[in-house]
């Protein structure tokens, strides 16, 4: 019995290329992330004609669009919309541009109105711990395969000091996101309580 070993294969969050056609994997790609062609258009910041172009197979869209459609992508781009409409919103709370909302013993009561901010404060710490993690894991892989390119047989056997280095460095981001986040899943019952 015969065992092929193969080096490891890197994951993909886009369809399987083999398969499907440019225009299929940005179609399923679109699909999945739940964009129309014209939201899709101002997230990779092209002309929607364009991506119109290659969705119907007509050209050929650089690999960088299919990188920027992945799921891990789009999910860090939503959470750092979401932190940005949430600060705005607090702004306009703060600022009198909006009353009337809120949680508490009523509707435009200024308590009411201090807990509605909190709440959006406390969701806005956890999309950045959210965000933070998974840009700490997408370190720590980019590190990962940089220091294992440098193994035999693809490098000289020796990795250097400054892959080392990266290696280190991305682990250390990590656990401090990792210790981030266990904080904030232990306050969650007791913002649960305190609601």
């Amino acid at each position: 019995m015969s065992i092929k070993r193969d080096a490891p294969s890197q994951a993909s969050d886009s369809p399987p290329s083999t398969d499907l056609s440019d225009a299929d994997r940005l179609r399923a790609l679109l699909q999945r992330a739940g964009l129309s062609q014209r939201a899709a258009a101002r997230l990779l910041k092209v002309e929607e004609r364009l991506l119109r172009h290659w969705c119907a197979g007509e050209g050929k869209p650089p690999e960088s669009v299919f990188r920027a459609l992945s799921p891990r992508l789009t999910h860090a781009e939503w959470l750092r919309r979401e932190v940005e409409s949430n600060e705005k919103q607090i702004a306009a709370m703060q600022d009198g541009r909006i009353t009337g909302m809120g949680y508490g013993p009523g509707p435009g009561d200024p308590q009411a109105l201090a807990l509605a901010i909190d709440r959006l404060r406390w969701q806005n710490e956890q999309h950045r711990a959210l965000i933070r993690m998974e840009e700490a894991i997408e370190r720590m892989r980019d590190a990962f395969f940089a220091l294992n390119q440098q193994w035999l047989p693809h490098g000289n056997g020796l990795p250097t000091d400054e892959s080392i280095a990266e290696h280190e460095a991305a682990q250390a981001e990590f656990h401090a996101a990792k210790v981030e986040m266990e904080r904030l899943a232990r306050q969650i019952p007791v913002r649960e309580r305190n609601s």
